[in-house]
């Protein structure tokens, strides 16, 4: 698996868990972390990767991100596997690059929702979201939750599973949204660059989780909340609306403003239970251990 490592030299959680599951089907993976950013930061790693996978030999070769894609295009004549993680709401050069690799260059592409599939638009396309560990994420017990993450007794705590600086996640609309609440005991909590288990445990423990992100593939961090029976706000990216439909206590906005947003942080609030996420993710077959059967199968196409 080739994947950024610009977070501590190590593979984000999503790719690090990808891993894990795969490992637990007996198959034995390697992650090569990419660190430096952009063309120069990635071209840096050719030579190196040529060598790392010539010596490792691996059957197939798994990048995730288009950039971590070209590299790997680059580097081996090995099979190919690419997801997607993102969307291309617009048709510009990166959007025509990764259709032109899609093609001519990349043997499997997977992306994370119907909705990046449409805008791709291209006929060989596998949409596979990523699945959830459901032996972490789970619905703890909320008073003891609480307790564990220092929680006040008397206020609500509305979690934004994200890294606030990061432009497209849209902190700044979380937090105008919040503040339109005009409640001193209402608090916007930002929970990021935490191992998995304590993240599940905040979303155990808030009433609330918020993303404002203004664009997403298949976020992660929503089915993780929903693992938890975790009442959700989000904005409408990505497969998120797909992913809730039907269940109470999840809210998809229909525009970017703060003041829909806000209200339907009232009416998340004002829910007080746990909602039906986890069986919803149990009806969509979203269980990592399921997911990694079926990328399994993508991978046994070679062989």
């Amino acid at each position: 698996m080739i994947a950024s490592g610009n977070t501590n030299e190590t593979v984000s959680p999503i790719i690090q868990a990808q891993a894990d599951s795969l490992r637990y089907k007996n198959v034995d993976v390697i992650v090569y972390p990419i660190t430096g950013k952009g063309i120069t930061g990635y071209a840096k790693h050719i030579i190196p990767l040529i060598f790392f996978i010539k010596n490792r030999n691996p059957d197939v070769v798994h990048a995730h991100y288009s950039l971590c894609g070209y590299l790997a295009t680059l580097a081996t004549r090995k099979p190919v596997v690419v997801s997607i993680m993102g969307s291309f709401p617009q048709n510009n050069f990166k959007r025509k690059l990764v259709k032109w690799c899609i093609r001519n260059c990349w043997d499997i592409t997977i992306v994370k929702s119907e909705r990046t599939a449409k805008q791709l638009d291209e006929k060989e396309l596998y949409v596979l979201p990523n699945g959830v560990n459901f032996d972490i994420f789970k619905p703890y017990d909320k008073e003891e939750a609480r307790k564990q993450c220092g929680f006040s007794e008397n206020k609500k705590y509305i979690i934004f599973v994200s890294n606030p600086a990061r432009p497209e996640k849209k902190y700044t609309l979380a937090k105008e949204s919040v503040n339109l609440l005009n409640d001193e005991n209402v608090e916007l909590l930002p929970v990021y660059n935490m191992p998995h288990r304590e993240v599940a445990l905040y979303m155990a423990a808030a009433d609330v989780l918020l993303m404002t992100s203004t664009q997403e593939g298949s976020p992660n961090v929503i089915k993780e909340a929903m693992a938890c029976n975790c009442p959700i706000v989000s904005t409408d990216v990505g497969d998120v609306r797909w992913i809730v439909d039907g269940v109470e206590g999840c809210y998809v906005a229909n525009t970017f403003r703060t003041e829909e947003i806000s209200n339907l942080l009232q009416k998340a609030l004002e829910f007080k239970k746990e909602t039906g996420g986890r069986d919803r993710l149990i009806q969509l077959d979203l269980d990592s251990k399921i997911v990694s059967d079926n990328l399994i199968s993508l991978y046994k196409r070679f062989y």
